[in-house]
């Protein structure tokens, strides 16, 4: 093989790796536009399951039955007795 075979092939070598890394590159800010996404909608779960917690307590407070205000959020009953007993 001839130096300038050598070459080519080290200019070929040098592309496929810059390549990948530019491939990775492109990974690496998608995944952290996700992780902000991620991160953003995680806060607003924890808003709205605060909400969801205060609206069933004061429905409760209200005298409406557990078992109703469960069967209205689409929950199972111990769960929401759960959640009574852990925050309340």
């Amino acid at each position: 093989m001839n130096k300038d075979e050598h070459f080519e092939l080290l200019r070929a070598s040098a592309a496929e790796v810059k390549e990948l890394n530019e491939r990775l590159q492109g990974i690496r800010e998608q995944e952290a536009v996700l992780q902000a996404e991620r991160v953003a909608k995680l806060k607003e779960l924890e808003k709205a399951r605060s909400t969801r917690f205060q609206r069933m307590t004061a429905a409760i407070g209200d005298g409406v039955p557990k078992a109703q205000v469960a069967r209205e959020l689409g929950m199972d009953r111990t769960n929401l007795y759960k959640l009574l007993d852990g925050q309340g």
